[in-house]
C-alpha cells in the first residue's frame, strides 16, 4: 500500500468534512427535539438537572435508533 499523495489527502479531507456536515444536518432535528423535551420538563416543574438528564437520555436513544436504522438500510 502506498502513502496517499497530498492531493488524495486533500480529497479525503473534503469527503470527511462533507460527510460530517451531512451527519450534523441529519442529527440537528434530534438535538432540537431534546431541547424541547428539556424545556417542557422544566415548564412542568422538573428540576433543570433532572430535565437535562432525561433530555440527554432521550437524545441518546434517538441517535442509537437513527444510526441503527442507517446501518440496516
Amino acid at each position: 500500500m502506498t502513502p496517499e499523495t497530498p492531493d488524495e489527502l486533500h480529497r479525503i479531507g473534503l469527503q470527511l468534512a462533507h460527510t460530517l456536515h451531512q451527519i450534523g444536518s441529519l442529527c440537528e432535528p434530534l438535538f432540537d427535539a431534546a431541547d424541547g423535551v428539556k424545556n417542557e420538563l422544566e415548564r412542568r416543574g422538573w428540576s433543570p438537572t433532572a430535565s437535562e438528564e432525561l433530555a440527554a437520555e432521550y437524545l441518546t436513544l434517538c441517535l442509537r435508533r437513527l444510526f441503527a436504522d442507517l446501518a440496516t438500510s
